[in-house]
């Protein structure tokens, strides 16, 4: 098995020296956002500092230094999901990128979108907003083992105009099997989003291979800043999309009477971008490649093997996520009798940070579940088997004296 240096990475995450509460952090909320290397934190400094420009217009050299460090970043992450880097449109998060296919798709009455009882809000409010416009939206089922109803895909008709889904649940870790469900959208000629927020940050990802038509993904939770986000738009899938912005740099030429719009990438690009955001994005990349995607996929479900296995003797605790046959890094959990605020909040004291609530994901928590909430343990390549057993210790010493 292939192994990583966790403790040589963990030296490039100032935050993991910090101590809450008189205990040092452990950050078990990988999945709302990773933490940052000082690669990251360091060259975003630099670009202020030495390039900061607006770019594509102006000629001086710091706006050529600034376009040509935006249009690097554009090459590195095309290449990372092996994708061309004009099929790579920069947004703000992930939610931005399934917002843009939302508005700028032109579905009409009488289409259906098709999505999952899995999905993260931000991969089913932008197609429930179109049924204003008489669009239906079908939901997928989840079944016992937290896995898609996948007979579904073999059912699809011809008013299915779009298949979404996630790659990977934010609630129970499931893998789903994106590579059939986008093969069955295509035989039925119906397009395909993925939304990859969960994914692409652990696991090697290719986009010609999986042949989705769009895949939205966030830079924050694969060790980039926060306000940068990616939409993978297929070159012909692309030409099915309007303009979701208008403004500057979208355009190549205007008269009152007439507008001709630039080609994409920059025709969904409107107005100033987060450069810097791109930027750090970038070098994020950089980092995660130089270790490997294999490789952190391959520590990823050693250690999470490990955290279950652990789990296994704590008594007083529900555990809603790791039923499906194909699961990754999520442990969502409640102690029995205390709601998961309380139960984030006491393992908080002890410095370990966990997520509580809905997680973005209440029609599958609420409905599915049957629970008012869940906590959940997230997991990343620079956590430890020495934070697991704290974290295990910590919830079983909780769940004793508050669970029933």
């Amino acid at each position: 098995m292939v192994m990583i240096n966790v403790e040589e990475i963990r030296k490039d995450f100032p935050i993991l020296n910090r101590e809450i509460n008189n205990n040092r952090l452990i950050y078990f909320d990988n999945a709302a956002t990773s933490q940052k290397p000082k690669q990251v934190i360091d060259g975003i400094k630099y670009f202020y500092e030495n390039i900061n420009a607006n770019p594509i217009r102006s000629i001086h050299t710091l706006a050529a230094e600034s376009t040509q460090a935006y249009n690097d970043a554009r090459e590195k992450v095309a290449r990372f999901i092996n994708a061309e880097p004009e099929e790579i449109i920069f947004t703000r998060n992930a939610t931005e990128s399934i917002n843009l296919v939302s508005f700028a798709l032109p579905l009409k009455q009488g289409d259906t979108v098709l999505t999952t009882y899995m999905e993260h809000h931000s991969n089913l409010l932008p197609w429930l907003r179109l049924k204003d416009r008489g669009v239906k939206v079908d939901l997928v089922n989840v079944d016992e083992n937290d896995e898609l109803d996948m007979s579904r895909y073999d059912e699809l008709t011809k008013d299915v105009r779009l298949v979404t889904v996630t790659h990977v649940s934010n609630v129970t870790g499931t893998i789903n099997d994106v590579d059939k469900i986008v093969r069955r959208a295509h035989e039925n000629g119906s397009l395909a989003l993925i939304d990859a927020a969960q994914s692409i940050p652990h696991m090697k990802f290719d986009v010609k291979k999986t042949g989705a038509d769009f895949v939205a993904f966030s830079g924050h939770k694969m060790l980039g800043p926060f306000g940068i986000g990616v939409l993978y738009a297929r070159k012909d899938a692309e030409k099915s999309l309007s303009p979701f912005l208008t403004g500057g740099e979208m355009i190549k030429d205007v008269k009152l009477s007439r507008i001709v719009y630039e080609n994409a990438p920059a025709l969904f690009e409107a107005g100033t971008q987060n450069i810097e955001g791109a930027y750090g994005l970038g070098l994020a990349v950089d980092y995660l490649s130089k270790i490997g995607m294999e490789n952190i996929e391959t520590y990823e479900k050693d250690l999470t093997q490990y955290l279950y296995n652990k789990a296994k003797g704590l008594k007083n605790v529900e555990v809603y996520s790791g039923k499906s046959r194909n699961f990754m890094g999520i442990f969502s959990f409640n102690v029995k009798g205390l709601h998961s605020h309380d139960t984030a909040y006491l393992l908080d004291k002890k410095g370990i940070a966990v997520r509580s609530g809905f997680h973005c994901a209440q029609p599958l928590i609420e409905d599915k579940l049957k629970q008012p909430g869940a906590a959940r343990a997230s997991l990343y390549l620079y956590n430890t088997r020495e934070e697991v057993d704290k974290f295990i210790d910590e919830l079983g010493s909780i769940a004793e004296k508050y669970g029933r």
